[in-house]
């Protein structure tokens, strides 16, 4: 490589030389022992080295690991010194420095929040301090808010004062007052309410401020019972202390108005007790929208303006009487003017002398002299008659002498005379009147002479009847013990007579009471020429006559009674009315049927009724049977007025059977009385008894609900529409409001009304025809049908017949009891089929027991029959299984 390197020009010889010197052994040789030392120079080279590496990769590893726990003592350091940082500001610097920003710009509302475990770092300092600073601003826009409630409360005192000084009276107060508590205190209503001790009610008279429309017709008590009466004002007023409800809405006592007010926004309210002299009179209420507007401070100054308020109620009182004892005073003077000038009474001024001073206008009306006449002259001239002036001139002389009268000081009645001479009682009066040295009289002077004729005239009327100038009660109970005082020592006996004028009433309401009146001046009249003149005529009252027959027996009572019938029927003229009555007289004799005007009276009386109950015009003595009746009669009526209540009333049912088919298409409620002692009373008995006591009202009424719920009952268990019939007395009748009631039951039972039959009887019918036309339309545009009961036993017009709205007539039993045998009978029954069907209506026959009863009705084509032929009546569950029997077959 060497000679290629160092020749000039390389050849191939030298390329091939350099070539074999590289496969040379000795070459290889050479070289190597060159390069051994060269080698063993290397490798210790290497060693070296590698010691130098291995050491310096050792210091490395050492320093690597120094490095690292250094690091990592930094990082624990740089930890600890982040973690009290945290510690020592809660938060990080940014929120720090946020809330730090907004406590800068004075944000203290929404609070600062602290991490959990951050206790004492400046977070939560911070956060202290806002609340802090919080607290600070509550309480100071509190003391804000206090001082101007409190600056408005004394303006409002300040102008309540004012008001106080500028106005006169109550009335011009109060609305004052309740605007400046508004205006100037602040609150959102004031108002003022008057007590009315008597009805225990608080009721406003003066209000201001938003919801004023809230005390339109509020009520407020002070009884305590109440509700009302518990609230804030009835409290005050009641117990006369202040009232403080410092949270409106959630007070209990202010329950009753809390609906209404609630849209007003009030949160608290104060009621203090008004007073005029020292009494409570009423209240004054206001209302805040705050919770607890009413402090110690404000209390006080609402107390003070209250005492303020009753200081000027007191000071309106006084002026009150201060102004009126001023009017008073002023014509006091033209007042006493007035009283003389206007009394009734005559006022009379003389001197010791009798010489008249003053003559009131009175004593100038009663005497007929003027007061120009009269002034100067002796009283005794003026008004003391002829006969009595000596008298009186002798009573001025010892008067005069002695200082003393008997009449001085008293009350005294005395005869006085006018200017025209005619004379009339007095009542006098003298006193006696000192002033300074002089001595006067005046003389109180009272015309009585209307009084003495209105005395005479009670004493009258006390003993006589105003009406007939006959004896009245008090009289007759003297003359009766008198009489009876006579006949013990005689051993006589006395007839009592109660008489009664039958019908009377039909004259009062056809002609009108002062006919009647008349026709009872004429009867007294009549009474007083048929007695003799020691027996006693007495007038009770109405057409109620008591006669007294002294010395007289059942024969003379007789006698006495004949008389008096004779001369009651004897026609009489009333202006231009041709009158006949007659009248219905009870006997009762002493001692047998009494032994004093009570018993006599009572005993008479039941006499009388029992005329009644028969045929009327005619007498009857009393009898101990008679009074049984009425003992039974009583029982009866008292038992009767609880029957219902106990159950005691039960309606029965009684088949209406149709002729044709004997199908039954109706039934007739009856009613049965079952009493637990008398056991079942007859309905002839105590129907009668519930007409006159007024109880059929009432019956009548429970008779028809239950008849209508029992139709109601059947109809809906299943059974074919029939008849419901109900008998209506002569008192239901005449109640104009039972259409309604008929209407209303249907509606509550939920019947129709063509279910329903009203059986009225002929003679009820008749009685009032016009009346009855207008009760059977009534009904008759409600759907409910009418029907004649009785019919034939009365006198039926045809033409009312025809305008009354029926669809039946019922044929009475009397005349179906006999209509097999007697001619009349079935003629009577044969002309009400015919009449009916003439005019279109039914006919149906009660009280059919026979089938030749029946067979002759089928024969004449009656319509319907009822009666024991075919059932009795049944009560409800008996009516309703013979209905199901009646079905099956």
């Amino acid at each position: 490589m060497g000679m290629i390197e160092s020749a000039d020009t390389v050849t191939d010889v030298l390329r091939s030389e350099a070539a074999s010197l590289l496969h040379d052994q000795n070459y290889y040789h050479a070289k190597a022992g060159i390069m051994k030392p060269i080698d063993e120079f290397n490798k210790m080279i290497d060693k070296r080295t590698q010691v130098a590496v291995d050491n310096a990769v050792r210091a490395a590893s050492i320093l690597r690991w120094v490095f690292i726990l250094f690091g990592l003592v930094l990082l624990w350091m740089l930890w600890r010194t982040y973690d009290a940082l945290r510690h020592t500001l809660g938060a990080s610097v940014d929120e720090l420095h946020e809330h730090i920003v907004r406590l800068g710009r004075g944000d203290i509302t929404a609070p600062i929040p602290v991490p959990k475990g951050m206790s004492g770092s400046v977070m939560d300092w911070l956060s202290e301090t806002q609340i802090n600073l919080a607290k600070i601003d509550a309480e100071e826009k509190s003391a804000k808010k206090h001082n101007e409630r409190l600056t408005q409360l004394y303006a409002a005192l300040s102008q309540c004062n004012q008001s106080i000084v500028r106005c006169e009276s109550q009335a011009e107060l109060f609305p004052e007052i309740c605007k400046v508590a508004v205006v100037f205190g602040g609150a959102k209503l004031a108002w003022i309410g008057l007590l009315d001790a008597h009805n225990q009610e608080i009721f406003p008279v003066a209000s201001y401020g938003e919801g004023s429309a809230y005390l339109n017709g509020i009520y407020i008590s002070t009884n305590p019972s109440e509700p009302s009466g518990q609230g804030p004002t009835g409290v005050a007023v009641r117990e006369n202390r202040p009232y403080w409800c410092q949270d409106y809405k959630n007070d209990p006592v202010t329950a009753p108005w809390r609906e209404r007010a609630e849209i007003y926004g009030w949160g608290s309210s104060a009621s203090l007790p008004l007073h005029k002299n020292g009494e409570v009179v009423g209240a004054f209420t206001l209302y805040s929208s705050d919770v607890g507007a009413f402090d110690e401070d404000a209390r006080k100054l609402l107390e003070e303006m209250a005492t303020d308020i009753d200081f000027a109620l007191d000071r309106f009182e006084i002026e009150t009487e201060r102004e009126t004892y001023r009017e008073n005073l002023q014509h006091s003077e033209e007042s006493a003017r007035l009283m003389l000038e206007n009394s009734l009474d005559a006022v009379v001024n003389m001197n010791v002398e009798g010489i008249v001073t003053e003559w009131s206008g009175s004593a100038a009306r009663i005497f007929g002299y003027s007061r120009q006449e009269a002034m100067g002259k002796l009283l005794g001239d003026l008004i003391v008659p002829f006969q009595h002036r000596e008298a009186h001139a002798k009573g001025m002389r010892r008067l005069l002498t002695t200082g003393q009268s008997n009449i001085i000081g008293k009350l005294i009645e005395i005869v006085a005379i006018r200017r025209d001479g005619v004379e009339f009682p007095v009542e006098l009066s003298i006193a006696q009147i000192k002033r300074g040295g002089e001595i006067f009289f005046s003389a109180f002077i009272r015309d009585i002479s209307e009084r003495k004729a209105s005395d005479a005239r009670i004493q009258y009327l006390a003993n006589y009847d105003a009406l007939t100038g006959l004896a009245n009660r008090n009289q007759l109970n003297e003359r009766v013990k008198y009489s009876i005082s006579l006949a013990q020592r005689s051993h006589e006996k006395i007839a009592l007579m109660f008489l009664d004028i039958d019908h009377f009433k039909d004259v009062n309401d056809s002609l009108g009471h002062s006919i009647g009146d008349l026709l009872l001046v004429e009867l007294a009249s009549r009474f007083r020429s048929t007695l003799r003149e020691e027996d006693t005529i007495s007038r009770l009252g109405g057409d109620e006559f008591i006669l007294l027959l002294h010395n007289a027996d059942e024969y003379a009572a007789t006698h006495v009674a004949q008389k008096l019938l004779r001369a009651i029927e004897h026609p009489m003229l009333i202006e231009n009315h041709q009158l006949s009555v007659t009248a219905s007289i009870g006997i009762a004799v002493y001692p047998n049927d009494g032994e004093d005007l009570e018993a006599l009276l009572r005993n008479a009386d039941v006499a009388m009724y029992k005329v009644k109950q028969e045929n009327r015009n005619g007498y009857r003595f009393y009898t101990a049977k008679m009074q049984t009746q009425s003992a039974r009669n009583l029982l009866l009526v008292n038992a009767l007025r609880q029957a219902i209540q106990l159950n005691q009333l039960e309606v029965y049912y009684q088949p209406q059977i149709n002729v044709c088919d004997n199908r039954i298409v109706g039934v007739e409620a009856l009613l049965r009385w079952h009493h637990p002692e008398l056991g079942m009373v007859s309905p002839a008995e105590f129907i009668p008894l519930a007409e006159v006591s007024g109880l059929i009202l009432n019956i009548g009424e429970w008779v028809l609900r239950q008849a209508v719920r029992q139709a109601k009952i059947w109809l809906l268990t299943g059974f074919k529409p029939m008849i419901m019939a109900v008998n209506l007395s002569v008192v239901q009748f005449r109640d104009p409001g039972l259409p309604d009631l008929v209407t209303n039951i249907l509606e509550e039972e939920g019947l129709p009304p063509e279910y329903l039959e009203l059986e009225l009887t002929e003679g009820v019918a008749l009685e009032d025809p016009q009346g009855a036309i207008a009760f059977m339309d009534a009904l008759h545009e409600r759907g409910v049908r009418m029907s004649i009961d009785d019919f034939g036993t009365g006198y039926s017009s045809l033409s009312h017949l025809k305008k009354f709205k029926v669809y039946k007539l019922k044929i009475d039993q009397s005349f179906v009891r006999d209509i097999s045998t007697d001619e009349e009978d079935k003629a009577i029954v044969i002309a009400i089929i015919h009449l009916a069907r003439s005019l279109g209506l039914k006919t149906i026959a009660e009280g059919v027991e026979t089938a030749g009863q029946l067979a002759f009705l089928q024969q004449q084509h009656c319509d319907e029959v009822q009666g024991y032929l075919f059932s009795k009546p049944l009560p409800a569950d008996e009516m309703e299984s013979l209905l199901r029997k009646c079905a099956i077959d």
